[in-house]
């Protein structure tokens, strides 16, 4: 296994790159790495601010652009310009979706689990709203210096009201360490400036998966995307949009099987 600080390389074979979730980590993915070490080479990445890379250096404008730079400056350093198999959730999701237009060419597959492209929502739609409300809110208990707060807006979006004072104490501080990067994701997100009709440009085989139980936003990006991305098949699962974590029994099988389809 091949180890930098904020990436690991594990297994033999075509190489599969993991882009965790916001408030996470690469260790998001242990379990699914774990299967596909059997034939994949895998590369798990340390997104900008989680795990063991640095926070940015100029948040005030930070992009999803210095996201990808940044994750093909690792894949070109780890991989030495193979072409690789992508797969991301979430945050990693928006971040995978922009890698692959940039990238496409040295793209074999795309699978994503909810991709939180905002910017792929139309202004004025109640979704995009609702994300809006919630950036409000994180923002206004980060201005107080209030972390467990902005913290737990956050966590209860995502996964049900309650969630976050039901976590034990200590991840409670865990997470709360990511929760400032967690707003330069959203930022990053909402203004990111491509479109649905720039990823229409997107011609290599996408795995989507969903879930009923998730937020409007997400469920609405993936409505979008669904009719935009010209090879695409769409998959549900129960488990919200953390299933990836919460229910990775249902979610890896799906990954697995569309990655040893080719």
């Amino acid at each position: 296994m091949k180890y930098s600080k904020d990436y690991s390389v594990q297994g033999s074979g075509v190489p599969v790159v993991l882009l965790h979730s916001s408030m996470s980590n690469k260790e998001q993915w242990h379990k699914l790495s774990s299967v596909l070490t059997e034939r994949f080479q895998i590369l798990a990445i340390d997104l900008i601010g989680y795990g063991e890379s640095e926070y940015p250096e100029d948040p005030d404008s930070f992009s999803l652009k210095d996201e990808t730079r940044r994750v093909q400056s690792i894949i070109s350093q780890a991989l030495n310009e193979q072409p690789f198999h992508l797969v991301g959730h979430s945050y990693g999701g928006a971040t995978a979706l922009r890698l692959t237009y940039e990238a496409e060419l040295t793209i074999k597959s795309l699978s994503i689990f909810e991709p939180v492209a905002f910017h792929l929502l139309d202004k004025g739609d109640p979704a995009l709203s609702q994300i809006i409300d919630i950036v409000d809110k994180i923002n206004v208990q980060l201005q107080q210096e209030d972390l467990p707060a902005a913290t737990k807006i956050f966590v209860d979006f995502w996964s049900g009201e309650g969630t976050f004072d039901n976590i034990v104490t200590e991840k409670q501080v865990y997470l709360e360490r990511y929760i400032r990067k967690v707003a330069l994701d959203f930022q990053a997100l909402i203004n990111e400036p491509l479109t649905l009709q720039d990823y229409q440009e997107i011609t290599l085989p996408v795995c989507m998966i969903t879930s009923p139980q998730s937020p409007l936003p997400t469920r609405q990006i993936v409505d979008n995307l669904r009719i935009t991305l010209p090879h695409m098949e769409l998959h549900h699962t129960a488990g919200g949009h953390m299933a990836p974590i919460g229910n990775a029994r249902e979610v890896n099988p799906i990954f697995e099987a569309f990655l040893r389809s080719f």
